[in-house]
C-alpha cells in the first residue's frame, strides 16, 4: 500500500493495477449523448458523461474500504461537497498528477460548454462559431478532425440544399463531440486503474 500523500505522480502512476474504472452507466450516458436531438441536449450529455467518470476515478482513487466510501468518500464528493464541482474534482486530479493538463483542458472546455448550453437552452447551435471554436480548442477533437463551418456558402443555400447540408453538418458535429467524449472517456480509464 502506498502513502497517497507523499506519492509522486511518478509513483502513483507506477502503482496502478490492473482492474480498470468504469462509469457506473457509461453505456446509457453513451447512448444519450448520441441520440441527443439538440446542442443544448449533446452538451448536457456529454458534461454527465464526463462527470460521472471524473467520479468514477475519484472514488476510485480514494476508495479503500466500504466504511471509508460511505462515511468519508461520499460526503466529499456529493453535490454539496467541497468536491462536488466537476472542475474542483478536475484540479484535485491534476494536482495529483492522475490526469494530464491536456484532459483537464478538455473537461473545461466542454463544462464552459454545458454552462453555454444552460443560458442559451435551445438558441444554441453547432453553427455558433462561439461554439466551434470551443470545440475546436478540445485536443481530442483535433486528434480526430477540426470541425469546419463556411458560414458563407451556406448564406447561398436555399431549400432542401440547405435543409441537407445543415443536417450533415450537426450529424458531423455530434459523431466528433461523441467520439472526442469517448476518448476522453477510455483516457482517464485506461490511464487511472484502481491504485493498490
Amino acid at each position: 500500500m502506498i502513502n497517497h500523500q507523499s506519492a509522486t505522480p511518478v509513483a502513483l502512476s507506477y502503482y496502478r493495477a490492473v482492474m480498470p474504472i468504469h462509469p457506473s452507466h457509461e453505456t446509457e450516458l453513451l447512448e444519450a449523448l448520441a441520440e441527443a436531438t439538440t446542442a443544448n441536449a449533446c452538451f448536457m450529455a456529454a458534461y454527465d458523461a464526463l462527470d460521472d467518470t471524473v467520479d468514477a476515478v475519484l472514488k476510485g482513487i480514494f476508495q479503500k474500504d466500504d466504511t471509508a466510501v460511505k462515511f468519508v468518500v461520499e460526503p466529499l464528493l456529493n453535490s454539496g461537497g467541497p468536491l462536488g464541482e466537476i472542475m474542483v474534482r478536475a484540479k484535485l486530479l491534476l494536482g495529483l498528477g492522475v490526469i494530464s493538463k491536456e484532459v483537464y483542458d478538455d473537461l473545461e472546455i466542454f463544462v464552459t460548454l454545458k454552462e453555454w448550453a444552460k443560458i442559451q437552452g435551445d438558441e444554441v447551435s453547432f453553427t455558433d462559431p462561439n461554439v466551434l471554436f470551443e470545440l475546436n480548442k478540445i485536443h481530442a477533437i483535433q486528434k480526430i478532425m477540426p470541425i469546419e463551418y463556411d458560414a458563407e456558402m451556406v448564406e447561398s443555400m436555399s431549400g432542401p440544399m440547405l435543409d441537407m447540408f445543415m443536417g450533415r453538418h450537426n450529424q458531423k458535429v455530434q459523431s466528433t463531440i461523441v467520439l472526442a467524449i469517448t476518448d476522453l472517456i477510455n483516457t482517464l480509464c485506461r490511464d487511472n486503474a484502481l491504485i493498490v
